[in-house]
């Protein structure tokens, strides 16, 4: 109901925007102090994960002049959700405090860059973010690229690990991956009855239902391993969506994850989501996690860190499993949910759920199932 009707204040400001608000934004965006605005529309965009939990909701704003040109801006509006502390997962206004904190400012050498953020206004009940609207000039990843991102990432994250003190913010959450787990605890009690689906049981073969219980029951060792690893600041969202190319120049978008977490946390999204959303098939899965392992590590030592490679690959791994056992309650209740099936088969272009509940069971054997009996033996 509170987020009904936030979206019902925030529809009443989007419409009453004037001609004022909007030319003092289009003038920073442009760089031309004299401009004048003539009209504007605004053209809805795709969500992130934080609409899937009620979060977030994208528009262009395309703004025409009265010298016929056009301007284009990105508002990005963040509803409020009640009852999340700012350190939880998915805290509501995270992403509006990453960027009016100023904790992007100055990013380590050779890494990314953050949009450029034209204005950020809190209303309570949603908060907004006027952003740059980016091109994206590369089309299609090749496993070169995800190195190259992971290298990135290596650099981001060791800028803390060599000298920057990782920073304190209370709307930072702290090992994103074992913080997501408390809220699986209802998905694996009832697992039993969710699988008496012939689609659940085609996403999670009974086979693997003892190995994949036996992983539930050891989360705390993960989660311990992960808190005990050098702690960095992690994007913990970089998948290829939310990272834009533009010339020499990567941008990473959507700071809504932000989080104080282990080394090799990072890594988890880019690989797991690459997988999930076919990017890379799984018959790729080695592949690509070599490739992004490898740039990672080069990234580390490019930003001077020069411990033990095989301390990253104990993050990666943990946090993967808790990831994959995340993906367990998210596939169920994805195939279970039939009044959204439409939406699942455009999601992933394909034409029925069968071969989506086949996708969904080949990344699991992968980032659940290999990456776990990794993490066990390297803990061990």
């Amino acid at each position: 109901m509170t987020t009904a009707i936030n979206r019902t204040a925030a529809s009443k400001r989007l419409a009453s925007l004037t001609a004022s608000q909007v030319t003092k934004l289009a003038r920073i965006a442009n760089g031309i102090n004299d401009l004048e605005v003539v009209s504007w529309e605004l053209e809805p965009l795709r969500g992130g994960f934080g609409s899937a939990v009620g979060g977030t909701v994208l528009y262009r704003v395309i703004v025409h002049t009265a010298k016929s040109q056009s301007v284009s801006l990105v508002l990005k509006v963040l509803y409020e959700r009640s009852g999340e502390a700012p350190a939880s997962p998915y805290y509501w206004k995270r992403e509006y405090e990453v960027y009016r904190s100023g904790l992007l400012d100055g990013m380590p050498d050779n890494t990314f860059s953050s949009p450029r953020i034209y204005d950020l206004q809190d209303f309570i009940d949603s908060c907004w973010i006027w952003m740059e609207d980016i091109e994206d000039s590369k089309d299609d990843w090749t496993l070169d690229d995800f190195r190259d991102v992971a290298a990135r990432l290596g650099r981001f994250n060791g800028a803390w690990l060599t000298g920057r003190a990782a920073p304190s913010f209370a709307w930072l959450c702290h090992n994103w991956h074992a913080a997501i787990v408390p809220a699986l605890e209802a998905t694996f009690e009832n697992l039993d009855a969710m699988l008496e689906s012939p689609l659940a049981r085609a996403a999670l073969p009974l086979e693997a239902k003892d190995e994949i219980m036996a992983i539930w029951h050891d989360r705390h060792l993960f989660q311990d391993a992960l808190a005990q690893l050098p702690q960095t600041l992690c994007h913990t969202d970089a998948f290829r969506r939310n990272i834009l190319h533009r010339e020499d120049d990567v941008v990473l978008l959507d700071w809504a994850l932000a989080s104080v977490g282990a080394l090799g946390e990072e890594l988890v999204c880019l690989v797991a989501v690459s997988l999930y959303y076919q990017e890379f098939s799984a018959e790729y899965a080695d592949q690509l996690d070599k490739a992004v392992f490898a740039g990672y590590v080069e990234g580390l030592r490019q930003a001077g860190w020069t411990d033990d490679p095989m301390l990253a690959r104990i993050g990666y791994s943990c946090a993967m499993a808790l990831r994959g056992l995340a993906g367990v309650k998210q596939d169920l209740q994805l195939l279970g949910d039939q009044a959204g099936h439409e939406q699942l088969l455009r999601t992933h272009q394909m034409t029925n759920l069968g071969e989506i509940a086949d996708l969904y069971a080949d990344a699991r054997r992968f980032r659940l199932l290999k990456m776990a009996r990794e993490a066990r033996d390297l803990l061990a």
